[in-house]
C-alpha cells in the first residue's frame, strides 16, 4: 500500500491550517523577547532590509 497520497492529503492540510493561523502563530512567537530578538537581528543582517529600515527612520 502506498501511502504518498495520504502523505500529500496530510500536508496541504497542514499547510492550509498554517495559513489560517499564521498570526496567531507569529504573535505566540514573538511574545517571547529572546525570540523577538533573534528575528531582527535576523531581518537586520540582510542588507537591503537593513539599509530601507535605517532610511525610513533616518528620514
Amino acid at each position: 500500500m502506498d501511502n504518498r497520497p495520504w502523505v500529500m492529503i496530510a500536508a496541504i492540510v497542514g499547510a492550509f491550517f498554517l495559513f489560517r493561523t499564521r498570526y496567531r502563530l507569529l504573535n505566540a512567537f514573538l511574545k517571547r523577547p529572546w525570540l523577538r530578538r533573534l528575528a531582527v537581528t535576523s531581518v537586520l543582517r540582510i542588507p537591503a532590509v537593513r539599509d530601507r529600515m535605517m532610511s525610513q527612520v533616518l528620514r
